[in-house]
């Protein structure tokens, strides 16, 4: 760049005069090299790029796999005998096609009931709330796929994305779970008898009791009444009651005729709520002030956090996709395309005799399988607990 180059002006310029190079040349070099994808010096980040648009897009696509397990699955819908519940039959039987509805519930923005607590946790009766109806909601067999009983396994899918963005509950909470809500049909038995339902309920001191329900269609917008929780405002924390069964718990009685004829009725149970996890709080509990000089601190605070007083907020952050949290190794990561979360759900729908009911648990009592077998260890596992994180 140091050459002096000598430019004749175009005014000055004839015929005689000498043609002077007024360019350049410049030497290009070509030398690979290696962009590092947290290089300080790239300012390009395909995986910074990708986790910030997951974290910014809360919209899911829910499908998964779904088994059916229960003696009503094959049932022939005009049962008589106590003999046909043991009898399993293909057509013109109880199937997950015929025998419920499902919908898409999240817990509701209000109409939990308060129960009783102290100044710390307090109990709740929760609520959700419809989101999406049995027309949003697709299930198919899966194709050459049977379970280890050789009952048939089903695909499921909803048609529809769901933005979680706007949805809190009661305590304004943003959304960590959605639920699929498996609503029972209650059909006749070859009598004309009408099969009945009870679902559960709780006392002002958190103690269960049954109460009769009528499955009625549900529209969005609708609200289920649904299971125990206890509340912490000062924890920013809600869990599921340790103090009494939190479960929401439905009882279906099916009745039938013994060999004298007498009118008699099995009950069954089931949780009708099964959980999709869409993502966990940490479990460190953050607090500050909204009235500090430090606007850094000020800042850090979230729409959601709850105000304790005098300034004061509490709350728990949303644990990033990808990431497990190192206190309890929870966390989710679903596949993330085309600005939506994919969540993907293995689920084991099981409707079982209820042996907490004296006439069901002796009639099953007295039921011989087989040769008598003594089984030296009890079974600590749960069935509905395939498939979920383990704690």
């Amino acid at each position: 760049m140091d050459e002096k180059v000598q430019i004749l002006l175009n005014s000055n310029a004839n015929v005689n005069s000498v043609n002077v190079d007024t360019l350049i040349n410049f030497e290009l070099n070509n030398k690979p090299e290696q962009i590092l994808e947290y290089d300080l010096e790239n300012a390009l980040s395909a995986t910074e790029i990708f986790d910030a648009e997951r974290e910014a897009f809360e919209i899911y696509r829910i499908y998964g796999r779904l088994e059916y397990l229960s003696l009503l699955n094959g049932l022939k819908l005009n049962y008589k005998t106590l003999g046909d519940f043991f009898l399993q039959q293909t057509t013109n039987s109880k199937n997950i096609f015929n025998s419920f509805k499902f919908y898409l519930v999240r817990p509701a923005s209000s109409g939990y009931t308060q129960l009783s607590g102290g100044s710390s946790t307090i109990l709740y009766a929760r609520k959700f709330e419809v989101i999406a109806t049995p027309d949003n909601f697709q299930i198919y067999n899966a194709g050459y796929t049977n379970n280890v009983y050789g009952d048939q396994v089903y695909t499921f899918n909803f048609n529809e994305d769901f933005d979680v963005t706007p949805y809190a509950d009661q305590f304004n909470f943003p959304l960590t779970e959605l639920f699929l809500y498996a609503q029972y049909i209650p059909k006749t038995n070859g009598f004309g008898e009408q099969e009945t339902m009870s679902g559960t309920t709780w006392d002002i001191s958190g103690n269960t009791s049954k109460i009769s329900i009528t499955p009625t269609p549900l529209n969005i917008g609708d609200k289920v009444y649904g299971d125990l929780i206890e509340y912490s405002k000062l924890d920013f924390l809600q869990i599921p009651s340790t103090q009494q069964p939190s479960e929401q718990i439905y009882y279906i009685s099916t009745p039938y005729h013994d060999s004298a004829n007498t009118l008699n009725y099995l009950q069954w149970r089931y949780n009708p709520f099964i959980s999709f996890q869409l993502r966990y709080f940490y479990s460190v509990l953050n607090n500050a002030n909204s009235g500090s000089t430090s606007y850094a601190q000020q800042s850090t605070i979230p729409y959601y956090a709850t105000p304790i007083g005098n300034g004061n907020f509490v709350w728990r952050d949303i644990l990033p996709q990808g990431l497990l949290d190192p206190s309890t190794d929870l966390g989710v990561d679903y596949p993330f395309v085309n600005r939506k979360r994919y969540l993907f759900s293995p689920i084991i729908l099981d409707i079982s005799p209820n042996l907490y009911d004296p006439y069901t648990f002796q009639v099953f009592t007295q039921i011989k399988y087989g040769p008598p077998t003594i089984m030296n260890t009890n079974p600590i596992s749960n069935i509905n607990n395939i498939g979920k994180p383990c704690q």
